[in-house]
C-alpha cells in the first residue's frame, strides 16, 4: 500500500531565507575579519621615505646600515642640513630625519604617523647607541594631547564609508524610478550635507580639529561623493547588487588598506599597493595632511577623491542614458 501521506519540508521556505541570510553575514564576518587582521597583523617598513642629514658618506652609510637591519624598508633621501630636512617634514616628503653626527638627532612628526614615529625612534636609539650617545627626538608636528594615538582621522572615515554606503543605498531604493540625474543630485546633496556635519561634530561640538573647519567639511564631502558616485554606477549597471560591490571595494577592502591605523608604508603589499588609489586611504592622507601639515602632501590623494567622485558620476549619467534607449525604442515601436 502507497503512503501518500503528504512529507513535512525540512525546512520552510522562511527558514531557507533565515539560513542563507544569516551564512551571508558569516561571509560578511569573514571577509571584514580576514582583511583587517591581514592588513594590520604585522605592520613593518617597506619603502618608508626617511632623510639622513650629513654628508655623501655619511648618508651612504646610513643607507646600508639600514638596508641590512631592514632590507627594502627603507626609502633614504639625503639632505645637507637639519633645516632642509626639518622642511622636508613638513612638507610631508619624508617621515623624518636622522642625523647622526656630530651628535644623534631624530626629526620626527607623530601627527603624521604615531606608529611611524615610535618606529624610527626604536631604530635609530639602536644605531645612537652604538656610538655612545644618547638620541635626541624632536617631535615637529605633535598630535593633541587629546588624541595622543591619531585615532580620530581612522574613526572619521569609518563612519563616513558606513554611512555613505548607507545613504547611497536608501537613495537608489527611493528614486529607482527616477532619472539618474536625480540621483545623481540627491547623492552630492547627501555628500555636501554629511561633510558639514563631520566638520560641525569634530571642529565644533568634540574640538578635534580646531581651526580647520572648512578644510575638513571639503575632504569629507568629497570623500563621501568619491564613494557614493561610484555606488550610484554600480546601481545603475548591476542593481542593488552594486551596493555589495561597494562594500567589498570600500569597507572591506579599502578601510584596512588606508593605514589609517598606521602608515601606508607598513602595509602588507596587497594593501600597500592599493592603500593611495582608493578613497579611504585618500581619505585619511589629506585629512592629516590639511589638518596638520597645512595641505602639505595632499596634492595626489585630493586628486584621487576628485577622480571617483567625478568618474563615478559620468559612468552613472553614461550607463543609466544607454540602458533607457533600448527601453525608448520599445515604447517608439
Amino acid at each position: 500500500m502507497i503512503d501518500r501521506t503528504p512529507r513535512r519540508r525540512l525546512l520552510s521556505p522562511d527558514d531557507r531565507k533565515l539560513l542563507v541570510g544569516s551564512l551571508g553575514v558569516l561571509v560578511v564576518v569573514f571577509a571584514l575579519v580576514s582583511s583587517n587582521v591581514a592588513a594590520n597583523h604585522s605592520p613593518k617598513p617597506h619603502g618608508l621615505p626617511i632623510g639622513i642629514v650629513g654628508t655623501p658618506a655619511v648618508a651612504e652609510s646610513a643607507r646600508a646600515e639600514l638596508a641590512r637591519a631592514a632590507p627594502g624598508g627603507f626609502e633614504v633621501h639625503a639632505y645637507r642640513s637639519l633645516a632642509s630636512a626639518r622642511t622636508a617634514v613638513f612638507h610631508r616628503s619624508v617621515y623624518g630625519a636622522f642625523q647622526p653626527v656630530p651628535s644623534p638627532d631624530l626629526l620626527v612628526a607623530s601627527a603624521a604617523s604615531p606608529a611611524v614615529a615610535a618606529l624610527l625612534q626604536r631604530t635609530f636609539a639602536r644605531v645612537a647607541s652604538r656610538s655612545g650617545h644618547a638620541l635626541v627626538v624632536q617631535d615637529l608636528v605633535q598630535l593633541p594631547s587629546s588624541d595622543s594615538s591619531g585615532a580620530t582621522t581612522f574613526s572619521l572615515v569609518l563612519s563616513l564609508i558606513i554611512a555613505g554606503l548607507g545613504g547611497t543605498t536608501l537613495i537608489f531604493t527611493l528614486t529607482r524610478h527616477r532619472p539618474e540625474a536625480v540621483r545623481v543630485i540627491v547623492t552630492a546633496a547627501l555628500g555636501v550635507c554629511a561633510g558639514l556635519i563631520t566638520a560641525l561634530v569634530t571642529n565644533v561640538l568634540v574640538g578635534a580639529f580646531a581651526d580647520h573647519f572648512f578644510q575638513v567639511w571639503g575632504v569629507a564631502t568629497l570623500f563621501v561623493l568619491a564613494i557614493g558616485m561610484p555606488i550610484a554606477a554600480f546601481q545603475v549597471i548591476f542593481g542593488i547588487a552594486g551596493t555589495a560591490i561597494g562594500v567589498l571595494l570600500f569597507l572591506v577592502i579599502g578601510n584596512p588598506a588606508s593605514g589609517g591605523s598606521s602608515a601606508p608604508e607598513l602595509l602588507p603589499g596587497f594593501w600597500r599597493t592599493l592603500s593611495q588609489i582608493l578613497p579611504p586611504g585618500a581619505a585619511v592622507t589629506s585629512l592629516r595632511d590639511v589638518v596638520y601639515f597645512h595641505g602639505h602632501g595632499s596634492s595626489h590623494a585630493l586628486i584621487v577623491l576628485a577622480l571617483y567622485a567625478v568618474l563615478g558620476a559620468g559612468v552613472a549619467m553614461t550607463a543609466y542614458r544607454l540602458r533607457a534607449r533600448p527601453r525608448a525604442a520599445t515604447v517608439a515601436a
